[in-house]
């Protein structure tokens, strides 16, 4: 299904000054770093037979979708907001190269872990990056980081391109006494939102 989007009228957003101070920026990235606790994911992963990385990008991307200024996005000289999100991933082969994947959305939990695993599964024997297989408009660029816990990212950056597609990354889970803990990195563009949505998007995560 095609995405719908809708142009932001930038005459009357309440963040046109914020927008074109920030969009002006070599780098106008800013991220955070949190530790969110996934112990009922993991037992649920665990009880259910499921895929654990999988279900937290579900949850992570189910949550995202609920931000609208997660779903903005810049085009030309536009603001767009589009309906939707699609979850685009690296995701690692046996030889340690990747490739990005991008998977269709359902909000169907185990819908989607079937059907993100069987699209693994088909990439593994697959070489290079697969870039012709990825890179929505509407995409989350997500990352997972499962051989370390980390307490800051970084994302390489094309200054020239004007990307402004929000980029979240988790590492290893951690214990903290009876919990399990992830690291949650989100890089966003400053231009279209602040820390404040960030917040809003972590106080609706369930992990």
């Amino acid at each position: 299904m095609n995405p719908i989007k809708i142009i932001i009228d930038k005459a009357t957003w309440n963040r046109k000054e914020h927008f074109e101070h920030f969009n002006a920026f070599d780098d106008p990235f800013f991220g955070v770093t949190v530790h969110v606790d996934c112990t009922n994911t993991y037992y649920y992963a665990k009880e259910k037979g499921l895929s654990f990385s999988l279900l937290i990008l579900h949850r992570i991307i189910t949550a995202a979708i609920k931000i609208e200024e997660l779903r903005y996005r810049i085009e030309g000289n536009n603001v767009v907001c589009y309906d939707s999100l699609v979850p685009e991933a690296t995701v690692g082969r046996a030889d340690h190269t990747f490739y990005f994947a991008s998977f269709d959305y359902d909000a169907d939990e185990d819908v989607f872990v079937q059907r993100a695993k069987a699209e693994m599964d088909r990439m593994q024997h697959t070489t290079g990056l697969n870039k012709n297989g990825a890179f929505h408009s509407n995409a989350i660029h997500y990352s997972t980081v499962p051989w370390f816990t980390f307490t800051d990212m970084k994302h390489p950056t094309n200054m020239n391109s004007g990307d402004s597609v929000p980029k979240i990354s988790t590492g290893r889970f951690f214990y903290d006494g009876e919990r399990l803990m992830i690291p949650v990195s989100i890089t966003c563009h400053h231009g279209l939102m602040d820390g404040y949505h960030i917040s809003q998007f972590l106080e609706i995560l369930e992990l």
